[in-house]
């Protein structure tokens, strides 16, 4: 049988075999698919096509960055709404309305069971072929280790991805299942499915692919990128904050939530990482240091090999695309989309500048609903363009009749009152609204401000020391630029319940991560998805006075949302089910 490996012509890499398991999709043969003997051919000295296979599986990992209706995944949770859908009928408010369905959830999000497994299927090529090869100084036997190491740490994150969406899903192990193979497998547990994941990237089991994973000091600057061992402990933190989580752990096994908030220790206690500050401002707790949370997701190339917090990204080329995409309609026409709106919702989730929550009568800044911006959370300002703020050397005008808020046709204008600010470049340099600076738009898949809240909640569900849990907010706060207060508690209360700091850390989580793909599953993992969902999703509009002051108005719906217990897990698309006859479908879905 012919087996070929095809060329993508977006990296000029091979992009794996189309008989992908546990999908049956084909298609028609290209003429430049590579013969699978000639790209695994160990006669090749140069190795460049055995590379380009192992450069492949890393092609596999998710883009994030307006990857959905040219938005964000958390557009279909109570932060925001897609710009563009004004109708609420583009493909992520399917996940608002309650049209989601084994036909149409592949192409919702991105055709992530296909392309999951597919990334899983060219890490198993890949440790078949890579065995047994010859080294050589083209690719001596300790990158030959290094490489198979990140193929299974690879294939344990895909794993994850999949289990996620769906629960448990069909485990192959090592299998290259090829299209003339019985494809028909059983899912397996979402037990089995963690463990096995936890397996293969575990440092405790021998067999595992940690102890040949780079050790983070150690790693060469230029594979940046690359998985190591902090990545892998990461993954490992993550998942078992899932597993601890009230949709996994029904019981509230309480020894769950320990294994989690030890998981995160572990992390911290390698002492590599550190949350991203500008260098010179580390220590002035009343500096600005939020430049540091700007650059994580805007600054140039440089910052991949100088800042701490980065634990695994997906790496992406230079250029003005997230800029054009996602800034406010009226600074170039045709060219700015503000693709993203950002909800009041969250917005209102934003603490005052001393930490407090809006409204709260201990804070020593009153929120003024008509100057709802002022003495607000730094991180406000670089995660939400908000009327007033200034880009590229202009205020952002999102009252009604302004450059940004304009009914002129063609322009897709906010819906909310708001765009979104993060990801942006920096854009320092320009003296006008001519352009934008080209930047590199790395997407942070683990972040060292994630593992802080990931134990400071493991921790605090375990009823654990308060001082290391408030320890994990400050460091947040301090970072972001919260003012210490006479107390030096950033706001956080001194006498609090279990449950009132669980509500504390669900919320600074939500503006800490705002639009990395975690409000979406972490209100699903805390089973909270009915409650939040089923709130409708708010926006403001705002007024401009003959005395050029604005008059806002809350009192703005723009979504509805419908949310039922079966769509806590995903349906498993209808073609993956008539494939494979040993599939069951997830509750609720039978249809």
């Amino acid at each position: 049988m012919k087996k070929f490996i095809y060329n993508t012509i977006q990296v000029t890499c091979f992009a794996g075999l189309l008989a992908v398991g546990a999908c049956n999709t084909f298609e028609a043969e290209p003429l430049e698919w590579n013969l699978e003997a000639d790209v695994t051919n160990p006669q090749d000295s140069t190795a460049i096509n055995m590379k380009k296979l192992h450069q492949e599986i890393y092609a596999s990992l998710p883009g994030l960055h307006t990857r959905l209706s040219n938005s964000y995944l958390d557009a279909a949770t109570d932060d925001g709404v897609p710009t563009r859908d004004k109708g609420g009928n583009g493909s992520l408010e399917n996940y608002r309305n309650g049209n989601l369905s084994p036909e149409n959830i592949a192409s919702l999000d991105g055709n992530a069971w296909e392309n999951f497994y597919k990334g899983i299927r060219r890490a198993n090529l890949f440790l078949e072929k890579i065995e047994g090869y010859p080294s050589s100084t083209q690719l001596t036997k300790i990158e030959i280790k290094r490489m198979k190491a990140e193929a299974r740490f690879l294939r344990a994150y895909f794993y994850f991805e999949l289990m996620k969406r769906w629960g448990g899903v069909p485990l192959l192990g090592d299998r290259v299942i090829n299209y003339d193979e019985d494809w028909n497998i059983a899912r397996s547990s979402i037990d089995e499915c963690a463990q096995y994941i936890l397996d293969e990237i575990s440092e405790e089991n021998p067999s595992s692919c940690y102890a040949d994973l780079y050790d983070v000091e150690e790693m060469p600057e230029d594979m940046v990128g690359r998985m190591n061992k902090g990545a892998a402990k990461a993954l490992y933190s993550r998942l078992k904050l899932y597993l601890a989580s009230p949709l996994y752990n029904s019981d509230n096994v309480q020894s769950k939530w320990q294994e989690a908030a030890d998981a995160a220790k572990a992390v911290i206690d390698m002492g590599v990482y550190d949350l991203h500050y500008t260098a010179e401002k580390k220590e002035e707790d009343t500096a600005d240091p939020t430049p540091g949370f700007l650059a994580l997701f805007g600054d140039n190339a440089s910052f991949t090999t100088l800042n701490k917090e980065t634990i695994m990204m997906k790496e992406a080329a230079g250029n003005t695309s997230l800029e054009s995409d996602n800034s406010p309609c009226g600074y170039q026409r045709n060219k700015c989309k503000g693709l993203t709106s950002p909800s009041q919702n969250l917005v209102d989730a934003f603490l005052m500048l001393d930490g407090k929550r809006i409204g709260d009568p201990t804070s020593k800044y009153k929120y003024d609903p008509q100057n709802p911006y002022a003495n607000r959370d730094p991180r406000l300002a670089h995660t939400v363009f908000c009327n007033g703020d200034i880009w590229l050397k202009r205020p952002v005008e999102t009252f009604n009749g302004g450059l940004d808020r304009s009914s002129k046709p063609g322009l897709f204008t906010t819906q909310t009152g708001y765009y979104l600010r993060k990801f942006l470049g920096l854009n320092e340099t320009k003296a006008d609204n001519s352009g934008f600076n080209g930047a590199y738009h790395h997407y942070q898949i683990f972040r060292y401000a994630e593992i802080l809240l990931n134990y400071a909640e493991a921790l605090n569900e375990v009823g654990g020391d308060e001082t290391e849990i408030e320890n994990c907010l400050i460091q947040l706060r301090k970072r972001a630029g919260i003012e210490p207060s006479d107390d030096g508690r950033y706001g956080l209360p001194t006498g609090y319940s279990r449950q009132e700091m669980r509500e504390i850390i669900r919320n600074e989580r939500r503006i800490e991560l705002a639009f990395e793909e975690h409000r979406f599953w972490d209100i699903r993992r805390w089973k909270i998805a009915e409650d939040v969902m089923n709130e409708p999703v708010k926006g403001v509009e705002i007024y401009k006075q003959a005395d050029g002051s604005f008059l806002y108005n809350y009192d703005v719906v723009v979504r509805t949302s419908v949310f039922d217990e079966r769509m806590y897990w995903y349906p498993i698309p209808r073609g993956e089910m008539n494939g494979n006859t040993k599939l069951t479908q997830n509750p609720g879905w039978n249809y």
